[in-house]
């Protein structure tokens, strides 16, 4: 047999393999997360590890971002198709400057993040935070919405200070540099337990921020424009993750964790993930809208409430 004969019958095999597999290939999707690594901000990862993305014909590239506005600036530059638990005043404020984004659904709602201090050290109220520093991850994340409403709600002046994630903020506490620092579990969870540090500030003292979606996902309004079933597709998944691993996957969920931040202790972990609940987790709907907006334009994110015609343009939740 001739080599073009040869060649000739090997495509015909790798074409008839392809047409009995029946098995299309996966569409890519590129997703840029932020603060990789927490409960919530794992969900991609656990759903493409436990192959449930595959399952609907997915292959996600994802990579890892400090969030905030680098969240929305591989977004809004089309690197990333979409952009994982990004700070909701972050999103409004990018779409008034005419920046392509879209938000797609819910992360977080309400305030997961904690505060902590040494344990030698000579704040022991919440309001004892006057006039100390007080750390926040970057500007427009969820973070500092947060503690500016935990401040407004003590009635006191601390000093911000943007500190970076989680291991950022834990090193400058513990050197001195800021008196109190931001964690989320588990971040934090286990230098609490060991007695070298104490939680000073707790979520809920962000009291106007209860019932308001402080996260949120987004995605390009362009390439929303055009994939808007895939964008839905990747929602149901995660969908789908947040319940199984709250639910009945929780242990092999844990394990995945603890893989992916390999100093992690599973026991630790397992106390971590309970500092989250599934229905705060929810995609849908986003939560206190107009609260939001009206939080934005008060800290001065942007200098007026979006009309009705933006908010139907910005706020595209597609999974309910």
């Amino acid at each position: 047999m001739s080599k073009r004969r040869i060649a000739a019958a090997a495509i015909g095999l790798v074409g008839a393999a392809s047409l009995a597999s029946g098995a299309p290939a996966a569409e890519k999707l590129k997703v840029a997360i932020g603060q990789l690594g927490l409960w919530d901000t794992m969900v991609t990862v656990i759903a493409s590890k436990r192959g449930f993305f595959k399952e609907r014909g997915l292959e996600i590239d994802y990579i890892k971002t400090r969030g905030g506005a680098d969240t929305v600036r591989a977004v809004t530059a089309g690197d990333r198709a979409i952009g994982m638990s990004n700070g909701i005043l972050g999103a409004i404020a990018a779409y008034k400057k005419g920046l392509p984004v879209r938000i797609i659904s819910s992360e977080m709602i309400g305030v997961d993040m904690f505060w902590i201090v040494r344990a030698d050290s000579k704040l022991k109220e919440p309001k004892d935070i006057d006039g100390r520093t007080l750390g926040f991850s970057r500007p427009g994340s969820s973070t500092h919405l947060a503690v500016l409403a935990i401040a407004e709600h003590l009635g006191v002046k601390p000093k911000f200070v943007p500190v970076g994630g989680p291991p950022g903020s834990r090193t400058q506490v513990m050197s001195g540099q800021v008196d109190v620092g931001w964690q989320v579990a588990p971040f934090g969870v286990g230098l609490v337990q060991s007695g070298k540090a104490r939680i000073l500030l707790k979520g809920d003292l962000a009291k106007s921020l209860s019932d308001v979606s402080v996260r949120v996902n987004i995605a390009n309004a362009k390439w929303l424009e055009a994939n808007k079933e895939t964008a839905r597709k990747f929602l149901e998944v995660r969908k789908k993750t947040i319940a199984w691993m709250n639910g009945d996957g929780r242990g092999e969920a844990i394990k995945i964790w603890t893989e992916f931040n390999k100093k992690l202790d599973p026991k630790v972990a397992l106390a971590a993930s309970k500092f989250y609940t599934a229905d705060q987790m929810r995609l849908g709907p986003v939560a206190g809208i107009d609260k939001a907006i009206a939080l934005a334009v008060k800290y001065k994110r942007i200098k007026q409430p979006l009309t009705e015609a933006e908010k139907k343009e910005l706020f595209q939740v597609l999974v309910q």
